[in-house]
């Protein structure tokens, strides 16, 4: 007997926001971000200075109010900017905030998206942080 499903079309690739490179990683920034203040309850007073930013650039990604890929975790359809650029803004502030060596080795632990090492990990590898 034949094979009956009758498959459509595949869901469009959106590209992201930043790097203009399909997201194939669907984690929305807001779901990301969520994480990360989870982590950051470690560290209270860092919490206090990296998570408004954060939420400010959420909201920012979220204000285009177009449809994008839809997040594996939450299912909205705002995974506008891929989980590789979201990860590197937070690594850009966590620089900009002068964080010890052992903050940054633990961020790389759980939030590294440099699957090919062609981009931040090397700046890590530099640093001694992985």
């Amino acid at each position: 007997m034949a094979n009956k499903h009758n498959f459509s079309a595949l869901e469009p690739q959106y590209l992201c926001d930043v790097c203009n490179i399909a997201v194939t990683n669907p984690l929305c920034p807001a779901c990301l971000a969520t994480e990360i203040e989870a982590w950051l309850t470690l560290y209270p007073d860092l919490r206090k200075e990296l998570f408004p930013r954060l939420k400010k650039y959420v909201e920012n990604a979220n204000a285009k109010e177009r449809e994008s890929t839809q997040c594996i975790k939450c299912g909205s359809k705002t995974a506008s900017i891929c989980p590789y650029c979201f990860t590197d803004k937070v690594l850009r502030e966590l620089k900009k905030l002068e964080v010890n060596k052992i903050i940054l080795r633990e961020f790389f632990e759980f939030f590294n998206f440099d699957f090919e090492h062609t981009g931040y990990s090397a700046e890590a590898e530099k640093l001694g942080v992985i």
